[in-house]
């Protein structure tokens, strides 16, 4: 009864915290995130489907934690260096011609000037329950609070060339998982995990071009204006099941995946600024009636993890692993970052435009990612338990965005990945740190081929684009200028620290 009581007050514990943490974007390869969260995991690379036996199990394979047989108490922090650069390619700027000359414009390169995340955490209670009924399977559980690894924030400078892409954005996730497990044998696990997903924050800034007659300033414009969005969604539904299954003593398989189709749903604010003295204030209305309420919508992908682990036995005990991990996600269900207005129209002085929606184009493409990586016990106790674990691996993820689409808020190329790790045992207390480096080789992307453009919410030329009455002749058959040609480069630094106490 001591132990359900512990278990009760660490629950309250958790959800005390939930109230004040803050974190940043939500779990798995590529897209929206970066990295593995856990020490363990991300020690080993992320090639842990089959390892994972703590309480961030309920992102991995939930079945892992009836590996388990007491009560185990874990927490910690991921500190990341998130550094990311753009250097769009020179262009010309038909929006500012001379004698019908348009300048050529060339671009410095932008760096990212908030790069350090330095509260990223994971809490969490997990408890072996035995046998409900004597004829019932073994039962582990879990209660599982982390900021799923990302980026949490970048920002560039207005005046730099991604200024049409994007200015800033921020995201705060908090997931809250409740995990269940069944040990049906000694050689067959399952598990199952559902997940609260809170969107406590999300912004984003970019600069629109205003302008209702036909024209093109791919550099800047009288009529840009700052967009500001902000937003949240409490409530989006998550899961992930999962079976571990010991195909001799020396071999395990891992099967995990993420099963429901959801999406972030924000009720979100707008605000727009002038960026020339002659807007003065600009009002949003809707049907005649002051208003700033808009949504937007953010799909999440379904993920597929299998896993192989080598045991080499050393007597009585494991002396090393090594794990070969595919993880396999649905990236194509982000078409597009959606904000609809539902009819909004921003006025200003004797001018008014109807905003209606703002699309970022993504078209993002499903992703594969070989994760290898293991465990080497170095030292051991009297009791042939580990003193001292050293861990490491290496990965490869494939590119989420076409490169026409490539893009300043997420780092949507091939991904390149190591991890070295290790944990030291003192008694049933484990310290666990991981270095992980995440690396994306340089995308370069040529202006012909670019695709995504400015944002004219009330462009006169419409689809197809091939109007020289209503289009500017330099771009037909496109909406507006390409405004994401250039080099992107990102790499980021993750360390993760955390203590494990199992009873």
């Amino acid at each position: 009864m001591q132990s359900l009581e512990d278990l009760r007050l660490l629950g309250i514990g958790l959800a005390s915290f939930l109230g004040v943490v803050h974190a940043s974007p939500a779990r798995a390869d590529g897209g929206y995130f970066a990295g593995s969260k856990g020490a363990h995991a991300a020690g080993r690379a992320g090639a842990a489907t089959v390892a994972t036996d703590d309480v961030m199990a309920a992102a991995i394979n939930p079945a892992g934690l009836t590996r388990r047989r007491g009560i185990l108490l874990q927490g910690g922090n991921r500190f990341s260096h998130h550094a990311s650069s753009y250097e769009r390619q020179p262009t010309l700027d038909w929006g500012n011609t001379e004698d019908g000359v348009p300048p050529y414009v060339e671009f410095s390169e932008v760096h990212n000037s908030q790069p350090w995340q330095l509260l990223d955490p994971v809490l969490g209670v997990a408890a072996n329950l035995g046998r409900l009924t004597p004829a019932a399977a073994d039962f582990s559980a879990a209660l599982t609070l982390f900021a799923p690894p990302g980026v949490g924030k970048l920002e560039f400078p207005l005046a730099g060339g991604q200024r049409y892409m994007m200015l800033s954005r921020e995201a705060q996730i908090i997931t809250t998982a409740g995990t269940l497990a069944w040990q049906l044998d000694d050689v067959l696990s399952l598990g199952v995990s559902l997940h609260w997903l809170y969107l406590k924050q999300l912004d984003y800034e970019l600069v629109i071009d205003a302008r209702t007659m036909q024209g093109a300033n791919p550099v800047t414009s009288p009529t840009d204006v700052l967009s500001r969005v902000s937003g949240s969604d409490p409530f989006a539904l998550n899961a992930v099941i999962g079976a571990w299954y010991r195909a001799a003593p020396f071999l395990e398989i891992g099967l995990a995946g993420q099963i429901i189709p959801t999406s972030f749903k924000t009720k979100s604010t707008l605000e727009i600024e002038g960026l020339s003295p002659e807007f003065g204030d600009i009002s949003l209305t809707r049907d005649g009636e002051p208003a700033r309420d808009v949504s937007v919508e953010l799909p999440l992908p379904l993920s597929a993890r299998a896993g192989v682990r080598y045991l080499h036995p050393d007597a009585a005990r494991t002396l090393f692993d090594v794990e070969l991990d595919v993880v396999y996600e649905t990236w194509s269900r982000v078409e597009r970052f959606a904000m609809d207005t539902r009819g909004l129209s921003a006025s200003w002085r004797d001018q008014s435009i109807d905003i209606g929606h703002i699309d970022i184009e993504k078209h993002w493409q499903n992703t594969w990612g070989l994760h290898l990586g293991g465990d080497y016990h170095l030292l051991q106790r009297a009791t042939g338990e580990a003193a001292l674990s050293v861990r490491g691996g290496v990965y490869f993820e494939s590119a989420v965005a076409e490169r026409a689409y490539s893009h300043v808020d997420f780092s949507g190329g091939e991904q390149l990945g190591g991890a070295l790790g290790a944990s030291l045992y003192l008694g049933a207390l484990e310290l666990a740190v991981a270095y992980e480096q995440r690396r994306q080789p340089r995308v370069t992307v040529h202006e012909p081929d670019a695709r995504v453009y400015q944002e004219v919410p009330q462009n006169p030329c419409g689809a197809p684009y091939d109007s020289d009455r209503l289009c500017h002749p330099e771009y037909l058959g496109q909406p507006s200028p390409a405004v994401n040609a250039g080099s992107y480069r990102a790499v980021s630094h993750m360390l993760s620290l955390e203590a494990l106490y199992e009873y």
